[in-house]
């Protein structure tokens, strides 16, 4: 399975951009109550650190004692908030909010890699505590996979596709430096609480790529320890190939859903591998337009994809069976459409966004034409239906290949 590490095998760390700012990572304000299940009471003044050491009678971590507070009730309240207030318990307070920011931000960046997304310049001072990012930079999908893939030129390999997880680490490990002091000052021990956090977001990390590849490919349900062996094989083998052969993330894995769903397990229908091979190349439409590989296959390549449509389809097949076994009387989803939830049939490639906003702003004294971002805000509110005809015609393929080499489109400095 894919390991987001550097060449020495361990997590990567540092995932500083150009400019040099290892600011903490920042907070921004959640929408007061959203989501909420506690009511909350007006926002009390901000508690004073008892003080017990010189360390706490310094201004500087007295101000950073009152930003543990504030973040906790405005992005985690029921979690690191409410349950430490009253006590002033601010080493809970910091433990929770370090579980729950980790959750979050894994949950992110896992996000990112199943739909196709390079955040682009992912350092500690782009990533919120609250589990979302800003400054992107500059940001954009994938067309062609690569695990190191960024439209940025200044990306680097630690904000690669791939190394987001890894990024997404090194950053919350600035989070746990930075609120190390407040749990010594109450009594941990800073040591070990670095120790143990990074461990487990090393460990956490790591599987948020595994459990994204598990899902894409249908076999997140299952025996997990069965489908979890199963998934990293098949993915061994595709990943090289969707390297070398030049994939495209977006419709290879949707093309898949498609063959899950013409020869279901949930539907009994007889597995047929060459014709399987034909729909997910896109026989069944012009393949120069929905084909998933830019570059041609060679006859190897076309051997090893078929073997791994195999391996695959055997292992949905027992996906499927075993949840029909744990659920006998409930009505089981079958594994196509749980498919089609994860794997998008759109996304805003750069390419159509340059041909919106170029229609817009048409030049001086000409009327723009907002007709194209109209029709791409209609395509955003379900990317993952089937969309009209006419979407499906003009949205529903691979980039063209001249978009591939254009500055501003495929890349940007």
């Amino acid at each position: 399975m894919w390991q987001v590490k550097n060449g020495n095998g361990k997590m990567d760390e540092s995932a500083d951009d150009d400019d040099g700012d290892d600011a903490a990572v920042k907070t921004k304000a959640a929408e007061d109550g959203e989501g909420m299940e506690v009511e909350r009471t007006p926002t009390p003044q901000q508690p004073q650190a008892k003080v017990t050491s010189p360390l706490m009678e310094s201004r500087q971590y007295q101000e950073l004692e009152e930003l543990l507070w504030h973040a906790c009730y405005r992005e985690y309240y029921n979690e690191a908030y409410w349950p430490y207030w009253e006590s002033k318990d601010a080493k809970g307070a910091a433990l929770a909010l370090l579980d729950a920011a980790m959750c979050k931000i894994v949950n992110m960046v896992a996000g990112w890699i199943r739909v196709g997304f390079v955040q682009g310049n992912f350092n500690a001072d782009n990533c919120l505590i609250g589990g979302r990012t800003m400054d992107y930079g500059p940001f954009g999908f994938l067309d062609v996979y690569h695990p190191l893939s960024a439209k940025w030129t200044g990306s680097g390999e630690h904000f690669g596709f791939m190394n987001q997880p890894s990024a997404g680490y090194a950053n919350f490990a600035v989070l746990v430096e930075s609120l190390l002091p407040v749990i010594e000052a109450h009594g941990g021990n800073p040591d070990e609480v670095r120790e143990e956090m990074l461990a487990k977001a090393s460990a956490v990390f790591s599987e948020s790529v595994d459990k994204v590849v598990r899902t894409k490919l249908g076999l997140d349900g299952g025996p997990p320890d069965l489908m979890a062996k199963e998934a990293d094989e098949i993915w061994e083998d595709l990943e090289p190939l969707l390297r070398t052969g030049r994939g495209d993330w977006t419709l290879f894995w949707r093309q898949l859903t498609y063959v899950a769903k013409e020869y279901s397990p949930a539907s009994g229908a007889k597995p047929n591998y060459d014709k399987m091979m034909d729909l997910l190349l896109g026989a069944d439409r012009c393949p120069s337009v929905v084909n998933p590989f830019y570059d041609s296959l060679t006859k190897e390549n076309k051997a090893t994809l078929r073997s791994i449509i195999e391996k695959w389809h055997k292992a949905l097949t027992k996906c499927h069976e075993f949840n029909v076994e744990q659920s006998p009387d409930a009505a089981v989803v079958p594994p196509e459409e749980r498919m089609r939830l994860v794997n998008p049939k759109y996304i805003l490639r750069e390419w159509m966004l340059v041909e919106a906003y170029s229609k817009a702003d048409a030049g001086k004294f000409i009327p723009g034409d907002y007709s194209t971002i109209h029709e791409l805000f209609e395509l955003c509110k379900d990317p993952y239906g089937e969309g009209t005809p006419e979407m499906h015609e003009k949205y529903y393929r691979r980039a063209p290949d001249e978009t591939l080499r254009a500055g501003g489109t495929a890349f940007m400095s």
